[in-house]
């Protein structure tokens, strides 16, 4: 089954959240009015995001990609995850429409999201962990609530994984802040400076959304519930607000904190005399840029030395909640009540995994399709496997108070490494092979060895380094 097909079965089935309102791409026939800025205040001017001058300062690899474009030629994937606050920002539309605008070179721009009912950046992780990290995006943005030290843990989650910017904006005004009005930054739910610390401390884009969206009140002489559709929602045009406020930071020619090769760069191997490629480099994940030809031969990938498919590199699905699993509380979805996140520990085998509830009291069993059963564990206590594979911390398990007997998750595990690159195809046909991803961040050497005599062309090779170290 194809992404694509999976996200809409997904999202029939009420898994994946569709828009919270039908908003079409484009413009309006009427006012020439993108129709996703639609539904400004009466009488108040039109709202114009500014910039700090350090604005964009941590999106120095984004501002690349989106002025120079990308080679080889791909789309640049944002991932969204968040609350019903990040579902409101839309699905992509608006950067579909305003990135070409600013950027002639920009290439074709994929929006992927995953949001939750009030979930909070403690759940996120797990999140990031099963979708983010396979999909490897250019840019992350999560737009909801939650503590700052969970908001840290996500950001090192992502930061040790893949080498995305990433965009934190503080908050939007609501009703149930009203109180604070004129005396506080902050939200009854947020406090705006130790969101911005943990920003600062990790180099990632803070966005000054809840400063600016105040000051748009204030000029326009507005109650805080003109940019909202109910007590805490935007409305239209408080998401386009937030949207606008973003791209303010899409800064081409900010002094930037990092440069852009040190997480992502191209390199060149060197040529063996029997035919095989060698290339040594530092980072989690390369990628191998090359071209097809009749002539194209089977090459064996080693990684340190060892064949790729006995390296411990694996990547986990997302966990899946069945469908017909129970649904309790007002708005109930079964992607909100169900385990967003696991660890995998040692001795690991690819397989696909199932969680399966055995009473209303947050008790479970799992058991995988190469492993078997391998043991038992409740929902509110931290759980390994008996095999030693699985780890499942209460702290990623959403409402497990929720769940009933019978529920059941599913989860696939697989090898993050190519065990063989084949250059067999059409003459100067191009194509890109991850050989490895999620490896150790530290130097490796990476092996083409020929198994039939056949040749190759590799035109490059494509390492990633993430920000941070895993533990």
């Amino acid at each position: 089954m194809s992404r694509g097909v999976l996200i809409v079965f997904l999202t029939l089935l009420g898994l994946i959240p569709d828009r919270v309102e039908s908003r079409e791409a484009g413009r309006s026939l009427i006012t020439d009015e993108p129709v996703f800025s639609m539904g400004k205040p009466e009488g108040a001017a039109k709202y114009v995001a500014k910039s700090g001058p350090k604005a964009g300062q941590h999106l120095a690899l984004t501002m690349h990609k989106l002025k120079n474009g990308l080679e080889p030629d791909r789309p640049f994937l944002i991932w969204a995850i968040g609350s019903s606050y990040t579902n409101m920002l839309g699905s992509g539309e608006f950067w579909q429409e305003e990135i070409p605008k600013r950027f002639p070179n920009a290439p074709e721009i994929r929006y992927e999201k995953m949001v939750g009912n009030s979930c909070p950046w403690q759940y996120l992780r797990g999140w990031a962990r099963h979708l983010l990290v396979p999909d490897q995006p250019d840019l992350v943005i999560t737009y909801t609530l939650g503590k700052p030290e969970d908001l840290e843990k996500l950001i090192v989650e992502i930061q040790s994984q893949t080498t995305a910017d990433i965009i934190v904006p503080s908050i939007h005004w609501r009703l149930r802040g009203q109180e604070m009005w004129g005396k506080s930054e902050n939200s009854p739910d947020q406090d705006v400076e130790a969101v911005r610390a943990v920003c600062r401390k990790y180099g990632v884009e803070f966005v000054e959304s809840r400063r600016d969206w105040a000051t748009y009140l204030r000029e326009n002489d507005l109650p805080i519930e003109a940019l909202l559709k109910d007590a805490v929602h935007q409305s239209d045009y408080g998401a386009w607000i937030v949207n606008s406020n973003i791209a303010a930071h899409f800064q081409p020619d900010s002094p930037f904190s990092y440069e852009p090769s040190s997480r992502e760069r191209k390199i060149q191997p060197q040529v063996g005399d029997e035919g095989g490629y060698t290339v040594r480099f530092t980072g989690n994940r390369i990628d191998l840029i090359g071209q097809q030809s009749p002539e194209g031969g089977r090459f064996e990938v080693f990684i340190d030395g060892r064949p790729a498919r006995e390296i411990d590199a694996f990547l986990m699905s997302y966990v899946l909640p069945d469908p017909r699993n129970a649904k309790v509380g007002k708005g109930s979805n079964p992607r909100d009540q169900s385990p967003h996140g696991v660890t995998l520990r040692d001795e690991v085998i690819p397989q696909t995994w199932r969680i399966e509830m055995t009473s209303d009291r947050g008790d479970y069993r799992i058991e995988g399709s190469v492993t078997g059963p391998d043991g038992q564990g409740n929902a509110f206590e931290p759980f390994t496997s008996d095999s030693g594979q699985i780890e499942i911390s209460p702290y990623l398990w959403r409402r497990a108070e929720r769940n009933r007997a019978g529920d059941f998750f599913t989860f696939e595990v697989r090898r993050s490494v190519s065990d063989e690159v084949n250059f067999q195809g059409e003459d100067g046909e191009s194509f890109v092979v991850r050989l490895a991803e999620v490896l150790p961040n530290t130097e490796h050497t990476l092996e083409l060895r020929p198994v039939d005599g056949g040749s190759a062309q590799v035109d490059f090779f494509q390492v990633f380094e993430p920000a941070l170290k895993r533990e």
